[in-house]
């Protein structure tokens, strides 16, 4: 007697397997990579007492560039919501962020376009922080999340933070987001209502603006004699008005 092939199904996910997110936030943030800021021969916490370790070594990391009083946005973090950055600190961090370009100079060449390391954290109300940028994100990330409020395709799109990246499909009502991922099928995992997160992002821009005018300030502070308000749009990925 023949056996029968057992076929196996893939059975995609009811909307009522996924976790609904309300009271949804996009939080702008920039990465304070502790060994750019030290200037003394740390060791990166690793292993089990890595979680325990790391806020002690990042927080003596950036005091070395005489940074303090600043928290990362989650514990064993290395991003910092641009709200809690103050005007003296920001001037601090500046120009090591810039060394890698050039410095404080170079961007006075109209070429010269860098921008800061970070992106937009997602949270939600009982949740917490579910999303942060990953590996080559940047602070210009407004635009992937702007599109992903408009994202009507049923069918998986990347939504970029970096990588591993986001993807979403739209399944009527919601935006659909999956877990992030590298490789293979995405895996649904949060709903969230597209206005909402137009909402969110809405929030999200006029944060950023509002960090844009506080960055222009630190640039001429600093002594830059350039256009210090294209400037500053451009090292977080906005159009200047």
């Amino acid at each position: 007697m023949r056996k029968r092939r057992q076929v196996k199904l893939i059975k995609e996910p009811q909307l009522t397997d996924l976790i609904e997110l309300n009271g949804v936030q996009l939080t702008p943030v920039i990465e304070f990579f502790p060994p750019d800021f030290s200037r003394e021969d740390r060791a990166m916490p690793t292993g089990g007492a890595a979680r325990e370790e790391w806020e002690p070594y990042w927080k003596s990391c950036l005091a070395d560039s005489g940074i303090e009083g600043l928290n990362p946005i989650e514990r064993g973090s290395c991003y910092v919501a641009t709200s809690e950055i103050s005007a003296e600190q920001l001037a601090r961090a500046l120009p090591v962020f810039l060394e890698d370009c050039g410095g404080l100079a170079e961007l006075e060449d109209a070429e010269s376009r860098p921008i800061l390391s970070g992106g937009l954290a997602l949270s939600a109300c009982r949740h917490g922080i579910l999303v942060l940028p990953t590996c080559c994100s940047d602070i210009g990330d407004l635009e992937n999340w702007q599109t992903a409020a408009g994202y009507t395709g049923q069918s998986w799109e990347m939504l970029w933070i970096g990588h591993p990246w986001l993807s979403m499909k739209f399944q009527d009502p919601w935006l659909v987001l999956s877990r992030p991922h590298e490789s293979g099928d995405p895996e649904a995992r949060w709903t969230v209502d597209p206005t909402e997160l137009q909402e969110a992002v809405t929030a999200a821009e006029a944060e950023l603006n509002r960090f844009r005018d506080q960055l222009t300030g630190v640039l001429t502070g600093l002594g830059f004699e350039g256009n210090a308000t294209q400037v500053a749009a451009n090292l977080i990925g906005l159009r200047s008005e």
